[in-house]
């Protein structure tokens, strides 16, 4: 029930992998490197059946050297391919979201600009709720480590009283906000309550990741601006499902 991604645990465990097998090898700290990035590409690229996406999360993500994330990109590539193709033959391989048609005019260039704004000002809130909240609120607290988790868990039960979709991943409710059938308003607290309960949960202590959290949290906003938007002005604002899918990798862009 956490509020938190699973991917944040296979990366660290893919990379710890990948680390050990360096060990074995005896190779070279640039090359025990490269290994920890496509361990980590390899199991991301599994559990989302999204090798290429993996593949360039990876080494974009984890490291800020430009000539590095170049040289670690095709190892990345062959890890993810490999490790998808494998986990796909015993798991089945099956689609995160089915968004149905997704379409653009040039006129809604404006509305996604616009919108670009407010995932860059809503993801600026998201990382300074998540870390002053670690920082200033769960590590200064005078208990043990240990129950930090429980206490972050006990919040994180009090915001499901408020809205019950926080929970977990929350892929399932993001279906739903492509499809139209939540309103606009309630979109937009979901994207808030999210913030606060993946605060809970992580800044706390507790292990998972912060990209299933964002992608719920851009999903969420996309579909408020989106469907506000083309009540407003059905001119600028022609198809809303699509704001939903631009908000995931937008508001994602931002915050990591």
């Amino acid at each position: 029930g956490g509020s938190a991604g699973k991917e944040g645990p296979i990366a660290q465990i893919g990379a710890g992998l990948g680390s050990v097998l360096a060990s074995w090898l005896g190779l070279r700290p640039r090359d025990r490197r490269i290994l920890v990035l496509a361990g980590a590409a390899g199991g991301i690229g599994a559990i989302f059946h999204a090798p290429l996406g993996a593949a360039l999360f990876a080494p974009e993500v984890l490291y800020r050297e430009t000539e590095f994330e170049f040289e670690a990109i095709m190892p990345c590539i062959v890890a993810s391919i490999v490790a998808s193709a494998i986990f796909d033959q015993y798991s089945g391989r099956a689609a995160l979201f089915f968004p149905g048609q997704v379409e653009f005019e040039y006129r809604e260039l404006l509305a996604y600009m616009i919108f670009g704004v407010i995932c860059a000002v809503v993801g600026y809130v998201y990382i300074k709720v998540f870390y002053g909240a670690r920082d200033y609120f769960f590590h200064p607290l005078k208990i043990p480590r240990i129950f930090k988790p429980a206490l972050g868990g006990l919040l994180l039960g009090l915001v499901a009283f408020l809205g019950p979709p926080v929970l977990d991943g929350g892929y399932g409710w993001i279906q739903v906000v492509m499809e139209g059938k939540i309103f606009w308003s309630s979109m937009l607290l979901l994207a808030f309550l999210k913030i606060i309960a993946t605060t809970c949960t992580i800044s706390s202590g507790g292990s998972g990741g912060v990209f299933g959290p964002s992608v719920f949290i851009g999903a969420m906003l996309g579909g408020a601006v989106g469907f506000l938007g083309h009540s407003l002005a059905p001119y600028w604002i022609i198809h809303p499902q699509s704001f939903v899918l631009v908000g995931i990798g937008g508001f994602f862009a931002g915050v990591a």
